[in-house]
């Protein structure tokens, strides 16, 4: 018997390799058993004990979890640490449904305990696009259109970009090489958006209160300013004074036209 379930290991994980998945983040015992020992073994049977039985995280999966800071939900990353059981306990033992776990965050407070749901994998918030016309379309003359990477980590000269990488919540962009487009550099990136609120964090906070500053007429010193900042970081600006921004615009453009 201890052959067998030896041989089924070797078959499932061989399976797994063959379908590009990364054997560590699925359960092969619970596999062989959901499929083949409880199963019929059809491909079918198959697929849904390769689903049931993934890990959902690994200790060291880069996260995303949202942390209130000043009175603000920032969504903010580090390594996933340990798993904990309601009652805050260690588990001794990798299960697939753990109770919580515990994140430290690369910035910001020391850490997080959050329930699983409340735990994003990092990469779920970035669009990578790593075709050759979309990462440089635009790219300056002087360097014969192509971009280089922006990580700020290269000595001397940096090499071209490989991907242009966007925050889906800020729509932030930055182009890096294949080496520097990894987790960290991604979480600067993402972190990019909790720097600037810790900036702005008073005019956002006026305009929460007052959203129709933003709709002053032009030449108005105080609503010109906050006009500017708004094109800088729209993602910043709060919901009402945002809505009041863009029906301005269009009531310029319109009359502009006119």
């Amino acid at each position: 018997m201890v052959a067998g379930m030896g041989e089924m290991r070797e078959q499932a994980r061989d399976y797994l390799e063959g379908e590009r998945r990364d054997v560590a983040r699925y359960n092969v015992d619970g596999i062989i058993r959901d499929a083949w020992i409880n199963g019929n073994g059809s491909e079918e049977t198959w697929k849904a004990a390769v689903e049931k039985n993934r890990y959902p995280f690994l200790v060291g999966d880069r996260v995303r979890v949202v942390v209130e800071i000043d009175g603000f939900q920032e969504h903010l990353y580090g390594i996933l640490h340990s798993f904990r059981t309601a009652s805050n306990g260690i588990y001794r033992r990798r299960i697939l449904n753990p109770h919580s776990a515990y994140v430290e965050l690369v910035d910001g407070p020391s850490g997080a305990l959050r329930p699983l749901s409340e735990i994003t994998p990092e990469l779920d918030d970035f669009e990578i696009t790593t075709e050759h016309s979309e990462v440089h379309r635009d790219g300056p003359r002087h360097n014969y259109g192509i971009f280089h990477c922006v990580s700020g980590i290269h000595a001397g000269y940096p090499p071209p970009a490989h991907a242009l990488v966007t925050h889906k919540r800020s729509g932030i962009k930055r182009r890096f090489c294949n080496d520097c487009n990894d987790a960290d550099q991604r979480a600067r990136l993402g972190h990019e958006m909790w720097r600037d609120r810790q900036l702005s964090r008073d005019t956002i906070l006026s305009l929460t209160e007052h959203p129709e500053v933003i709709t002053a007429s032009v030449g108005d010193d105080e609503a010109d300013k906050i006009r500017a900042w708004a094109d800088v970081v729209p993602y910043l600006v709060p919901e009402k004074a945002a809505e009041l921004y863009t029906e301005w615009k269009e009531s310029q453009s319109a009359t502009v036209a006119a």
